[in-house]
C-alpha cells in the first residue's frame, strides 16, 4: 500500500470516508515523515502532535457511527506560525513575540478547523514575513538552500510529505516563492478574497492568506473552504465565492509578457517554455505598459506601499521592543522610514493606473492568462538572501490572482515553478488553468531526494 504521506488530499479524502484509511493512519505517517526528517529541515516551530490526534480520533469515531463530519475531518494542517491560534503560540518566527499566546483564532484556522481539520504544527517563515529567506528551514531538494520564503516552513514541510496541506501568507510573493523553491503548489487569490483576520499583518492592502498543497486540485479544494466574506476583516470582498474548479480547464489564449519577466536563468526559462508548450494554448508575446519596469524598481510602488504599512503596524512594538527584532528587519524598517506620506500616496495611485493599464492589454489581447517563471534564479544557500520577489510583486501591487504550479526540473536538479495571473472575476478560470497544467506534468507524484 502507498505510505498515506505521500497522497495527495483529493486522493486521501475518499479512502478516509470509505474508511480504507484512518485518521489515524494518516496522522501517523505523517509523525513518522517528521520524525524521520524534520531535524534536517527544520520546518516547524511548534509541533502540536496532540491536537491532531484528539482531531483524528473523533473523525475516525465519527465515520465509524455514521455521523456527519466535515469535509477535511481528521486531516492534519500545517499554519504558517502568523495565523492566531487560541492556546498555541503565535511568534511570526521573531523573538519579539516569543510565548506569545493570543487568546484568539485567525478566520483561516477557524474554517480549517470547522472542516474537521487537525492542527499538526506551525511552520517557520522569515521574520514577520519581511523576507524571502526563511532561516533555519531548509530545502528538501537541496539541504544547503533556503525554502524560499516568506512561508518556507509550509513549503518546505509539503515538500517532505510531513504534511499533506498548509497555509501560507503572501505580500510580495510568499506564496508563490517558496511553491516554486520547493515545487509544491499555491495561489495567491484576489486579494480580500480569504479573511486576513488574525494574521499578523505586514502591509494591510497587499497581504493575502492562502493555501499550499503539493497539488493543484488540493489548492482549488482548499481555497473553496477558506474564501468567503468577513466582516471583521475590513478588506475582505464582500461578493460571491466563486465555483473553484475540480478539474482543468483549457486556456486559449496566454500571454507571454517581454521584458523582466522573462529575464531569468536559462534552464530555469527553458523549463517554463516547455511547459507553456503543453498548454496547447495559443502563446502570445505582450509588452507590458510602457512604465511598468520603473514602477517595479527598488522601491518603486512595491516598496513605498510596504514600508510604511510594515512600520504603521509594528509601530507599538518597535517603541518598546525593537533591539528583539533580527537585523535584516531592522535594516528594511530602516528604509521604510525613508519614504515620505507623499511617496505613499503616489504609489497608491500609480497602483490604480497600473490596473487600469493591466486590465486594458488583457482586454485588447483577449487573453486568459499571463505567463512568465515564479523566480528568476535558483534558490541561494542558505542562510543567504531568498529568492527574489522582482517577478511576484507585480500581481500582488495589483491584488489580482497568480499562482504558481512546478512543471520540472532545472539542470541542478532543483523544482521550476510557472507564474499564471489573471484577472480577478475570472480566478476560477485561472485556478483551472493551474489544474490542466499540473494534471499534465503531475510533479506532485516527484519525492525529492531526502
Amino acid at each position: 500500500m502507498t505510505d498515506p504521506a505521500d497522497l495527495t488530499l483529493v486522493d486521501l479524502l475518499p479512502l478516509l470516508e470509505a474508511r480504507s484509511l484512518s485518521a489515524r493512519e494518516l496522522l501517523q505517517s505523517c509523525l513518522d515523515r517528521i520524525e524521520r526528517y524534520e531535524e534536517r529541515i527544520q520546518a516547524f516551530v511548534v509541533h502540536t502532535p496532540e491536537l491532531a490526534q484528539q482531531a483524528a480520533e473523533r473523525a475516525d469515531a465519527d465515520r465509524a457511527a455514521g455521523r456527519p463530519v466535515g469535509p477535511l475531518a481528521g486531516v492534519p494542517v500545517a499554519l504558517k506560525d502568523l495565523f492566531l491560534t487560541r492556546g498555541v503560540p503565535t511568534t511570526a518566527s521573531s523573538r519579539v513575540l516569543e510565548g506569545y499566546d493570543p487568546g484568539v483564532d485567525s478566520a483561516v484556522w477557524e474554517r480549517l478547523r470547522d472542516a474537521g481539520a487537525g492542527l499538526l504544527g506551525k511552520t517557520t517563515l522569515q521574520e514577520f514575513a519581511y523576507g524571502t529567506g526563511s532561516h533555519p528551514t531548509r530545502n528538501p531538494w537541496d539541504l544547503s538552500r533556503t525554502p524560499g520564503g516568506s512561508s518556507g516552513g509550509s513549503g518546505a514541510a509539503l515538500a517532505a510529505r510531513m504534511v499533506p496541506v498548509a497555509t501560507g501568507s503572501d505580500t510580495g510573493g510568499s506564496l508563490r516563492i517558496p511553491a516554486a523553491a520547493c515545487g509544491v503548489c499555491s495561489l495567491r487569490a484576489a486579494h480580500g478574497r480569504v479573511s486576513a483576520y488574525g494574521a499578523l499583518p505586514l502591509a494591510h492592502s497587499l497581504d493575502t492568506a492562502g493555501p499550499m498543497a503539493r497539488r493543484m486540485r488540493d489548492v482549488s479544494l482548499l481555497l473553496g473552504l477558506l474564501a468567503g466574506h468577513d466582516p471583521r476583516d475590513p478588506h475582505s470582498l464582500d461578493e460571491p465565492v466563486p465555483a473553484y474548479p475540480s478539474a482543468g480547464v483549457v486556456a486559449v489564449r496566454i500571454g507571454v509578457p517581454t521584458g523582466l519577466f522573462w529575464d531569468v536563468d536559462a534552464s530555469i526559462g527553458q523549463v517554463c517554455r516547455a511547459a507553456l508548450a503543453r498548454l496547447g494554448a495559443e502563446l502570445v508575446e505582450v509588452d507590458p505598459p510602457a512604465d511598468t519596469e520603473e514602477r517595479l524598481a527598488v522601491p518603486g510602488v512595491y516598496g513605498h506601499t510596504m514600508g510604511p504599512e510594515a512600520l504603521e503596524h509594528h509601530a507599538p512594538w518597535l517603541v518598546e521592543r525593537e533591539v528583539l527584532y533580527g537585523e535584516p528587519i531592522r535594516e528594511r524598517f530602516a528604509q521604510a522610514r525613508r519614504t515620505t506620506p507623499q511617496q505613499y500616496a503616489q504609489a497608491q495611485r500609480d497602483r490604480a493606473r497600473m490596473r487600469t493599464q493591466w486590465r486594458s492589454l488583457f482586454v485588447e489581447h483577449r487573453l486568459d492568462a499571463l505567463a512568465h517563471p515564479t523566480i528568476p534564479q535558483p534558490p541561494a544557500a542558505q542562510p543567504g538572501p531568498g529568492p527574489s520577489i522582482a517577478l511576484a510583486k507585480a500581481w500582488s501591487v495589483l491584488g489580482w490572482p497568480a499562482l504558481s504550479v512546478p512543471v520540472g526540473l532545472d539542470d541542478r536538479g532543483l523544482p521550476v515553478g510557472l507564474h499564471l495571473s489573471g484577472l480577478p472575476e475570472r480566478e476560477a478560470e485561472l485556478v483551472g488553468l493551474g489544474i490542466g497544467l499540473d494534471e499534465d506534468v503531475r510533479f506532485w507524484a516527484q519525492a525529492p531526494p531526502l
